[in-house]
């Protein structure tokens, strides 16, 4: 009797391993990327001192983006089966030493505008929520999102996209599809926000 309890659960385990590889490898095959730019942006000031409020949006996120070499716009809800949000994600951290900086919990200062933010251990969370302007124009349909950090403390910070991205000057949206639908990747390329090492950093002063 152990031995076919045993066989029956090793059974099992191997079904089971079988359908979630397969329903990962079918997400992966419904993968399509395109290239594009400052989807995501950071609304920049000269100066920042302790209480103001470091915005993030994604107002150029129009339901159409323009695709290189392509005439007409990609129509990326109608590509993604009607997909409700796009992530992204981003980390936010403060200079601790000459040579080391530290991810800032954010809690309370975190600030949720439009879209939607939740704050992980390890980066922010951000979705990218479908909204029609205008029931009779879909070109006004966008993917919106607007969050805000309130800069609680003085000190040299750096923010970042891409939780262990390795990219040093774009971000990557992902759509929130859903069953068979197209999974749509767009690598956002910032074009005047970020360093060389893909950081955009700033003081805050008291």
């Amino acid at each position: 009797m152990k031995t076919i309890r045993y066989f029956f659960f090793v059974a099992l385990g191997s079904v089971l391993m079988a359908a979630d590889c397969s329903n990962k490898d079918s997400e992966f095959y419904n993968d399509v990327y395109m290239t594009s730019t400052d989807l995501v942006q950071v609304e920049k000031q000269a100066s920042y001192v302790v209480g103001d409020i470091l915005w993030i949006n994604t107002d150029n996120f129009s339901r159409y983006l323009a695709e290189p070499g392509q005439a007409t716009p990609l129509d990326v809800y109608t590509t993604t089966g009607g997909a409700k949000s796009f992530n992204f994600t981003y980390i936010l951290e403060k200079k601790v030493s000459d040579t080391e900086w530290g991810i800032v919990p954010l809690g309370a200062n975190l600030i949720e505008d439009q879209g939607i933010v939740e704050e992980t251990e390890l980066f922010v969370q951000a979705l990218c929520t479908f909204k029609q302007e205008d029931l009779t124009d879909p070109s006004l349909d966008r993917y919106q999102f607007r969050s805000g950090i309130t800069l609680a403390q003085p000190g040299d910070y750096r923010l970042s996209f891409g939780y262990n991205s390795t990219s040093a000057n774009s971000v990557e949206l992902r759509s929130d599809s859903f069953g068979n639908n197209l999974f749509l990747n767009i690598n956002s390329i910032f074009t005047a926000t970020l360093d060389g090492g893909g950081y955009y950093q700033f003081t805050v002063t008291e």
